[in-house]
């Protein structure tokens, strides 16, 4: 007589989310719909963090199948493909991701946060509370174009020019990069902007009404979050610290200028607690423009910041890096085992290139540290020019999420 076959729904709860903390993202927003128990056991691994550690990176972009309406999202760890619708209004670009939340711009270059997976929206303060920015409204009152005036922080002021910009295209040439604090849903959160004029920096806080602009440096091109603190990158490998958390801004610089050339340079703590640097080059491909157009190699550094000075690093060992508009990211492939040792899984971020030319194929690739070559993410490639493919580590924290949800996910496999 054949053995029945065992009863899933069955298994003890703390059974059950030992299993779900093995989970990818789709299938754990999918495990809420199998029953009841199931169902119950990630209530609780939600509530209690248990199944949120431990994702791996996806690549997101758009498609030509579904223009802005859907987003398509590559699993690392899947190596499958899903498509998530995208709540109104429709997002005309990305600037940053962070924490399972993009920062998002609408027609009015209005800043959001969007989390793609629960579909949680945040607004963030308007355009027109940020420092350099005067709107300019037309004869019956309407806002029609931004003003931006081009100063820093140094006094006596010296004002170089003024530029206006249509409300679309404000933010495509304007912002640059945006990090968090944290997530949004879980505590307090700083979302940290860089932006135009000189590459500076202005924050606000979720809930504020206006954004605070750091008038301490400029040309900043990577930033991140740790234990209280902003760690920015600034030029020529340059390190200043900024704690927003105090009644005045705490401000150090913490590395001098170090680089002889101004190079493209990302800021990461790594997993095993040092500062790296990542210096990124890119160098026009005369062989093979057609398949790549560009030769991108990249150079790691460890930060000493007693000694003021950094230390080239031959490999990461059982760790990969992630840059681009996503916050840089370091992963350990024992916690991260589908992700490759020792590479670096790299976007495109250009500044002031990526809306002058949203026709052109966008430099993208795994990089071996190892052997200084790039593979394809997956092979052909999935996604349109525009809006640049960005990474993100999915997040499910929303309240209401599994209610909302126990039905089906907003996941849907594109090879059903």
């Amino acid at each position: 007589m054949k053995a029945p076959a065992p009863d899933w729904s069955e298994l003890p709860v703390d059974i059950m989310c030992d299993v779900l903390k093995l989970l990818e993202c789709p299938d754990l927003v999918r495990s809420a719909a199998v029953c009841r128990l199931w169902y119950n056991a990630y209530s609780i691994a939600r509530r209690i963090g248990i199944c949120l550690g431990h994702q791996t990176p996806c690549l997101l972009y758009c498609t030509e199948a579904d223009g802005l309406k859907a987003l398509g999202m590559y699993s690392l760890s899947e190596r499958k493909t899903y498509t998530i619708p995208l709540p109104e209004p429709p997002i005309l670009n990305w600037i940053g991701s962070s924490d399972g939340w993009l920062v998002t711009m609408d027609q009015k270059s209005e800043l959001m946060l969007l989390n793609p997976i629960t579909g949680n929206m945040i607004a963030l303060p308007p355009v027109t509370t940020m420092e350099h920015v005067k709107p300019l409204l037309n004869d019956d009152g309407v806002l029609e174009r931004y003003e931006v005036s081009y100063y820093d922080g140094q006094l006596p002021r010296v004002e170089d020019a003024r530029s206006t910009f249509s409300l679309d295209e404000y933010g495509d040439l304007v912002y640059l990069k945006a990090t968090l604090s944290g997530d949004p849903l879980v505590g307090e959160c700083i979302v940290m902007l860089i932006h135009e004029p000189y590459m500076q920096l202005s924050f606000a806080k979720v809930g504020d009404t206006h954004w605070n602009w750091l008038n301490m440096h400029s040309y900043y091109s990577d930033c991140i979050y740790h234990a209280g603190w902003f760690y920015a990158m600034a030029d020529e490998g340059a390190i200043d610290a900024y704690n927003l958390n105090e009644p005045s801004v705490i401000h150090k610089r913490l590395l001098p200028k170090i680089l002889r050339t101004v190079s493209k340079c990302h800021i990461v703590q790594a997993g095993w607690g040092d500062v790296l640097q990542i210096i990124r080059k890119e160098t026009y491909n005369y062989e093979q423009p057609e398949v790549r157009k560009y030769v991108t190699e990249f150079q790691v550094y460890k930060v000493d910041f007693d000694e003021k000075k950094r230390v080239k690093m031959t490999g990461i060992g059982d760790h990969a890096l992630f840059v681009g508009k996503s916050t840089t990211s370091c992963f350990s492939i024992k916690d991260y085992p589908d992700l490759m040792p020792n590479h670096i899984y790299f976007t495109e971020d250009h500044e002031g290139t990526q809306s002058d030319h949203k026709d052109e194929t966008r430099d993208m690739g795994v990089y071996s540290i190892e052997n200084n070559t790039t593979t394809h993410v997956v092979y052909p490639e999935l996604w349109m020019n525009w809006l640049p493919p960005i990474w993100l580590t999915p997040s499910l924290a929303k309240t209401g999420f599994l209610d909302n949800n126990i039905g089906g996910s907003n996941f849907i496999a594109d090879d059903q």
